[in-house]
C-alpha cells in the first residue's frame, strides 16, 4: 500500500544569480556538485550604466537569471563551490545573492526531523542586511523609464525580465483599469541605506501614476557575491 504524501513547509534560501548569457547551465552544474538539486534559468537583459560594472562584465548585455532553492545544510557547501566558479577568468561574469525564504512547500512520504518551533523563530527574526533587492513588475516598455528614475536616486543598474500577466477580461471590467498582459520584471540590487530613496524615485515615475500600471516590493539579501574573475566583495 502506498504511503500518503504529506505537505510540510520548510525554511530555506533562494540563491538568485545573474550571469552572462550561456553560463546558466554551467552555474547550475557547479552548484549540483555541492549538493544542490537543480535550478531554473530565466532570460533577461542588463541595464547597467556604470563603467565599473561594465569592467566586471555585468553591464548592458543579455543575461541569464538562475534560481536555485537550497535548504540550510546545502548553503555553505554550494557557496564554497561557487566561490571557485570561473575564477580562472580575468573578469567577473555575474553576481549572486542569497535571499531568506521563510516557507518552502515540500511534499514528503515521511515526517521530516525539523523542529518547527525553532524554524518559526528563525523566520521571525528581523534580518540586518546590507543589501536590498527591489523588484518592480510593470507593463511592457516601462522598465527602462523606471530604471532611469532608480539610477538617478543612486541605483547602479538592474536586470529586466520579460513576463506575462494572468488577468482576465472580467478583471479589467471589475477593477476599471486597462490590463496589459505583457509585463516586464525589473530587479535592482541596492544598499539597504538606498532603499527608501530609490523606491521614492520609482513611485514618482509619471507612468506609474496610472492605476494598475505596476507594483514594487523589496526583500532583504542575506549575502551578495561576484561570480568568476578575481574580483572580491
Amino acid at each position: 500500500m502506498n504511503e500518503p504524501l504529506s505537505t510540510v513547509y520548510l525554511h530555506g534560501k533562494l540563491l538568485l544569480s545573474i550571469v552572462q548569457e550561456g553560463l546558466g547551465e554551467e552555474l547550475v552544474s557547479t552548484a549540483k556538485k555541492a549538493g544542490a538539486r537543480g535550478g531554473t534559468i530565466l532570460l533577461g537583459r542588463g541595464t547597467a550604466d556604470n563603467s565599473i560594472l561594465r569592467l566586471l562584465g555585468i553591464g548592458d548585455t543579455e543575461k541569464e537569471i538562475v534560481l536555485i532553492i537550497l535548504d540550510e545544510r546545502e548553503v555553505e557547501p554550494v557557496l564554497a563551490e561557487l566561490g571557485n566558479f570561473r575564477r580562472n577568468k580575468r573578469l567577473a561574469c555575474g553576481a549572486g545573492m542569497l535571499i531568506d525564504i521563510p516557507q518552502i512547500l515540500r511534499h514528503t512520504l515521511s515526517p521530516l526531523s525539523q523542529d518547527t518551533t525553532q524554524a518559526h523563530e528563525k523566520r521571525s527574526k528581523t534580518m540586518d542586511s546590507p543589501h536590498t533587492l527591489i523588484t518592480c513588475i510593470v507593463n511592457r516598455g516601462a522598465a527602462d523609464e523606471v530604471m532611469d528614475a532608480a539610477r538617478k536616486a543612486g541605483a547602479t543598474g538592474g536586470t529586466i525580465l520579460n513576463a506575462r500577466g494572468t488577468g482576465k477580461e472580467e478583471d479589467v471590467k471589475f477593477f476599471g483599469v486597462q490590463l496589459v498582459p505583457e509585463k516586464e520584471m525589473l530587479l535592482i540590487l541596492v544598499g539597504s541605506g538606498q532603499t527608501g530613496a530609490v523606491l521614492d524615485a520609482i513611485r514618482k515615475v509619471p507612468y506609474l501614476a496610472q492605476p494598475g500600471s505596476g507594483i514594487a516590493f523589496c526583500v532583504d539579501v542575506e549575502r551578495f557575491m561576484t561570480l568568476g574573475g578575481t574580483v572580491k566583495t
